[in-house]
């Protein structure tokens, strides 16, 4: 019996110096950033995995990024919360306190430009994501084609007000947490057509998507709508500088949806129907 206890002990020493020694080399490899290591993860919880307040992880074959769960509005300090004019967009980015914020609940910033939606993500210390992000981030958001509640993405002004408060709708979510990707308002995402071309390539005329690459970019447009890529529709201006915007906005119907793209504006447009999100 004696010899039994004295074998369980040693057992009970090993598996507890293993665990000791996994800790330990996990604190090491993850010293710049505690809250990803074991200990990290039990004091500090798993909630948002390595993501800050108010961001999802989104899973890639860089090791992934965080992206805001709620499309972004003024923060607290913000003299602006209901921005109404591009004029508030401005007085919020002169402000050093005010930051753009990702809470249920709140009306999406709008009437801001690509360019200072670039702004207003480095200010809270985050970025504007690429299309590729935006993409990867909105895939699973449910995109029915018609009869849209209360309760779905708003491409019907099917919410209460135009635009709804941010996570309004309980089946406008993507598999990774981020609601209201597709519809309330477009986002702007990091990336441009210059005379029609993206990175160097020829982008399709208007139109209905009918094939995308993995990456989200769409590579041909057809007359008739492809169910196959949820009806969603291309906007596009071939002439000039021409920011990108993505999801669709709360009238754009059908044709609205996470494959659903807008090229026609300049970057320096700022209108009612555009926001944004930001990654880091």
């Amino acid at each position: 019996m004696k010899s039994f206890f004295k074998i369980f002990r040693y057992l009970v020493i090993g598996i507890i110096a293993i665990i000791l020694v996994s800790v330990g080399i996990d604190a090491t490899d993850n010293y710049d950033n505690l809250s990803e290591s074991i200990v990290g993860r039990i004091v500090f919880g798993e909630a948002e995995g390595p993501c800050s307040e108010g961001m999802v992880f989104v899973p890639n074959d860089n090791g992934g990024f965080c992206i805001d769960k709620y499309e972004a509005s003024p923060g607290e300090e913000c003299p602006s919360w209901f921005i109404s004019s591009q004029l508030d967009t401005r007085d919020n980015l002169d402000f050093n306190e005010c930051l753009p914020v990702s809470v249920a609940g709140a009306r999406p910033w709008r009437f801001i430009s690509q360019t200072q939606a670039m702004t207003a993500c480095a200010k809270a210390g985050k970025r504007l994501p690429n299309d590729e992000e935006w993409y990867q981030a909105s895939l699973g958001t449910p995109d029915p084609d018609g009869d849209w509640q209360s309760d779905a993405c708003q491409v019907d002004n099917n919410w209460t007000e135009q635009p709804g408060e941010s996570g309004s709708a309980e089946n406008c979510v993507s598999s990774y947490g981020a609601y209201d990707m597709i519809g309330n308002v477009w986002e702007w995402v990091k990336a441009e057509i210059n005379n029609g071309k993206l990175n160097g390539e020829e982008m399709p005329d208007a139109g209905y998507v009918s094939s995308v690459s993995s990456e989200g970019k769409i590579i041909s447009t057809a007359e008739k709508q492809d169910p196959n890529f949820n009806e969603d529709y291309l906007w596009i201006k071939k002439n000039g500088l021409r920011g990108m915007a993505r999801g669709g906005y709360w009238g754009n119907g059908v044709e609205a949806g996470v494959y659903a793209m807008y090229l026609v504006s300049p970057t320096s447009f700022a209108g009612d129907g555009v926001g944004f999100r930001c990654v880091k």
